[in-house]
């Protein structure tokens, strides 16, 4: 069966992809999200865990995590797998396998930091809920070409970084620093990441109004996840800029 849509998440091509008698609904995603963030909360912790055992294990773990994680979201995005379900876990593992780390690394260096963080992106997540819910922002075809085109901006200057880094002295200017400018880049970021938030409300919207396949609600549970973590990420960020800047 072939969908039409205005929506460019939801073009022929991709649904084409797709086969299944059994549809999406609402409570299915929700699960679908729950088992995610499950998976990678348990990553999480117990890599913290063993980085506690052997500290010499946590960098290493945040490595292959955030690599894992890069490999595995491109693969994913590109590639549509007609059975993505264990490729979805496999991703949410990693992505634990690099947060956990990465946030006792914040923790260590800003007491207090990891639980800001995770208020300020549940209060970010509700808010935008809400704002969806009552009709306040749609994901028009217009709205999420805008949005997609300033992730993608985004994570294209986060690949450069990485490679900069990784090879050379240098880093992107202000991408990092505590200053104005690098705090306003981090609050573009973050608002960046909560209208994507819309976009992905929009997807699983869509998918139950349409009648997508059962499985999609395994794309709607990795797109959420896929945009909360980053939300999160950058929070940490953002705080951390903001206790440097006093």
């Amino acid at each position: 069966m072939a969908y039409n849509s205005t929506n460019p998440v939801f073009q022929p091509k991709f649904w084409n992809s797709i086969q299944g008698y059994d549809r999406m609904t609402f409570e299915g995603t929700l699960q679908k999200i729950a088992i995610l963030f499950g998976l990678a909360t348990l990553s999480a912790v117990g890599s913290v865990a063993l980085g506690f055992i052997m500290p010499g294990l946590l960098y290493p773990m945040m490595l292959l995590g955030m690599f894992g994680t890069m490999g595995m979201g491109i693969y994913l995005m590109f590639s549509r797998p007609a059975e993505p379900v264990g490729f979805v876990m496999a991703y949410a593992t990693l992505e634990g396998l690099f947060i956990g780390p990465l946030t006792l690394v914040f923790e260590i260096m800003y007491p207090g930091i990891a639980i800001q963080a995770g208020l300020a992106t549940f209060a970010v997540v509700a808010c935008m809920l809400t704002i969806y819910s009552v009709g306040i922002l749609r994901p028009t075809p217009t709205f999420n070409k805008i949005v997609f085109t300033l992730a993608g901006s985004i994570f294209l200057v986060y690949m450069i970084n990485v490679f900069l880094i990784f090879l050379t002295p240098w880093t992107i200017p202000f991408l990092h620093s505590s200053g104005p400018i690098g705090i306003g880049i981090s609050v573009f970021i973050i608002v960046v990441a909560s209208m994507m938030l819309i976009s992905n409300f929009g997807m699983i919207d869509a998918g139950v109004r349409m009648g997508a396949p059962k499985q999609q609600e395994w794309w709607g549970a990795f797109g959420v996840m896929v945009t909360v973590i980053w939300l999160y990420f950058e929070m940490l960020r953002l705080i951390a800029k903001l206790r440097d800047s006093r």
